[in-house]
């Protein structure tokens, strides 16, 4: 690679007509081949990353995978934030091109930071809305986005006519909102 040495490719995946194919490599890079016009290829960042790429993975007792900051599985979080080499979010035209984000509403595409401290004592930056359990039982800030969805199922019990008392007292298993059948 030009100025940067040498690299491996990691995968290659071709179009279903052969007429082109997209590579990445190990220093990140996406590369994409092919004929015709780049034009709609344009339209997109240099640089996108999702904010949770290189974040540390630990294993817990049964030897699943978990993020060690929220301490989910990787694949029960909210989708990512795309940003920048630096962590810098884009704008919310780009985070649109999310899966599960594509009909958020604007606020909702613009990441929310705060500082967390942990176990350990070190304090670490995290998305609002991605605090852990243990985290509220801790007495930390609850999630804005659980207070706000904690009032729309609210909203929606009034204006179905159930009543908000029986709605929350249906559900003993900790969650802040019935299940629907």
């Amino acid at each position: 690679i030009e100025g940067q040495g040498h690299g491996a490719v990691f995968d290659c995946k071709f179009s279903p007509d052969g007429q082109h194919f997209a590579c990445t490599d190990s220093h990140g890079h996406l590369l994409i081949f092919g004929f015709g016009c780049s034009r709609s290829y344009e339209k997109i960042p240099d640089q996108m990353f999702f904010h949770t790429d290189y974040r540390p993975l630990i294993r817990d007792s049964n030897n699943y995978v978990l993020d060690e900051q929220t301490q989910q599985a990787p694949h029960l979080m909210p989708p990512p934030f795309l940003v920048d080499v630096d962590g810098n979010p884009h704008p919310t035209k780009y985070q649109r091109l999310v899966p599960g984000r594509e009909n958020c509403a604007d606020e909702h595409l613009i990441p929310q930071l705060g500082y967390v401290a942990t176990s350990d004592g070190e304090v670490v930056e995290q998305v609002i809305g991605q605090q852990t359990v243990d985290q509220d039982e801790q007495g930390l800030e609850p999630s804005i986005l659980d207070g706000m969805i904690r009032q729309l199922q609210l909203q929606q019990d009034q204006r179905i006519g159930a009543d908000p008392e029986s709605a929350s007292s249906g559900p003993q298993n900790g969650e802040g909102t019935p299940r629907r059948g």
